[in-house]
């Protein structure tokens, strides 16, 4: 149930960086942070153009945001720490396969919800950062802000190698890990069906126009959730709030 709640606030996150002040910017230009608001900008710019929006332009909007997307996420590490164990024994072709479907599942989910910007705003905490052989690790610490003064603080942990580009490989919503939940849910479905009856579920999810509104062994929700019309954050979180329960 963690994961649902998981991906729609970073989707949420990720859409919303909008605040962060330009001192802290120049303070640092290859700083994670300035990575993500650089992606971020570009997500935002896509959003916000006038020959982009509507359904008749949703399928040019979304493969823009993909493109981004795809060069943030360092969707191979995450989907090998997502299956944990399990990755081990895998073929080539498995674990190819498997990253595949992983990616598409986040990507479908987080798009959708990119979407829904509403421009509630980001403050950004603090950007530590440590050595680790000859990889750099980040984690950049956020609150989102509503409109009512509701927060909720998230982390983006993120990597490099020497001079290669900063990659997201997981987020951490109020101490509650993307890739750590994936693996404990993955992890329960694998100790009772076969590695390709996951895959299975995971092109059934994919195929779905409403992946976040079905019940699955991975993904179960309730199936009818009754939201109020009021600001978007909250909505976030009366689903949230059902979805865990």
């Amino acid at each position: 149930m963690k994961t649902i709640r998981t991906l729609v606030l970073c989707a949420f996150m990720f859409s919303a960086m909008s605040g962060f002040t330009q001192q802290a910017l120049a303070a640092d230009a290859s700083s994670a942070t300035q990575t993500l608001k650089v992606s971020i900008d570009a997500i935002l710019d896509v959003l916000k153009t006038p020959d982009l929006k509507g359904d008749e332009k949703k399928e040019a909007r979304r493969q823009k945001i993909r493109d981004i997307v795809l060069h943030r996420f360092d969707f191979k590490r995450m989907a090998q720490s997502s299956l944990g164990k399990y990755w081990r024994g895998r073929t080539s072709q498995e674990k190819q396969d498997f990253t595949v479907r992983f990616q598409r599942l986040i990507e479908n989910t987080y798009i959708s919800k990119l979407e829904t910007y509403t421009n509630e705003k980001v403050s950004y905490l603090d950007e530590q950062r440590e050595m680790k052989k000859d990889r750099e690790y980040a984690k950049i610490q956020t609150l989102i802000v509503n409109a009512d003064g509701t927060e909720i603080p998230i982390a983006y942990m993120m990597h490099r190698q020497g001079k290669d580009p900063w990659l997201v490989f997981d987020i951490n919503i109020e101490g509650v890990s993307m890739v750590n939940n994936y693996r404990s849910q993955f992890g329960e479905f694998l100790e009772q069906k076969s590695f390709l009856e996951l895959l299975k579920d995971i092109d059934a999810k994919n195929c779905s126009k409403q992946c976040l509104n079905e019940k699955s062994p991975i993904y179960g929700v309730a199936e009818k959730i009754e939201i109020p019309t009021t600001s978007r954050l909250l909505q976030l979180q009366i689903f949230l709030r059902l979805a865990s329960g």
